[in-house]
């Protein structure tokens, strides 16, 4: 599967979980045209910085703080009924990062107090292995972690000829389950952009993290 149909299947993979690349060719040029190319190549480095700057956005309303490589303005999130699970809502927040590499953060909305809270290991766990099943990849490793202080799991998965890898990492906080999706090319889920996004995510608000009024007594 693609990164691309990857993207496109997720609200569908995880539902059941709940119940052309630009190539620039440049030439030589002449004395007379040397100064115009050195202030084209210096235009078109800006640009390629810009394209993979990352910037921080806040969504206050969702309750997180997360960072995108490439955008200019806050992505916007696609919303929908997670099917059979209604009143169960989904939010995806997705940045393509040229052609083969995606970043997402898919917040699950529950009715307040109908959120798994704290949600035990193996709820994790059947989302994780939801997503590998549905986008047809292996997991390679899970790990139970903390974010914020909040109960979490993470994940690395693979497609079976090792060209698509994705890290994969789960918090609980209140009435929202968060779900950091990062997919790209081989070894990506160990990599600089995969680590930098994961770690830029933080919390808003929501209650205090468990057994933190247990610590203030």
């Amino acid at each position: 599967m693609s990164v691309g149909g990857l993207t496109d299947s997720v609200r569908t993979i995880l539902a059941h979980a709940m119940l052309g690349a630009t190539v620039t060719v440049f030439a030589l040029a002449g004395p007379a045209i040397a100064q115009d190319a050195a202030q084209t190549d210096s235009g078109a480095e800006d640009q390629a910085a810009e394209a993979t700057a990352w910037r921080e956005f806040h969504y206050p309303e969702r309750g997180f703080v997360i960072s995108f490589p490439g955008v200019t303005e806050r992505p916007k999130a696609e919303s929908t009924p997670v099917a059979g699970q209604n009143p169960l809502l989904q939010h995806e927040y997705k940045v393509e990062a040229g052609k083969d590499t995606v970043f997402t953060v898919v917040v699950f909305e529950y009715p307040e107090g109908r959120a798994p809270n704290p949600p035990k290991q193996d709820y994790f766990e059947k989302v994780v292995t939801a997503y590998a099943k549905g986008s047809d990849t292996n997991l390679r490793r899970k790990t139970p972690l903390k974010i914020d202080e909040r109960p979490g799991y993470e994940a690395k998965a693979e497609d079976s000829k090792g060209k698509l890898n994705h890290l994969i990492t789960m918090v609980a906080n209140g009435d929202r389950v968060y779900m950091l999706i990062s997919a790209g090319p081989s070894k990506h889920a160990t990599s600089e952009d995969a680590l930098r996004f994961r770690d830029s995510f933080r919390l808003i608000g929501g209650p205090p993290p468990p057994g933190s009024a247990k610590k203030e007594d």
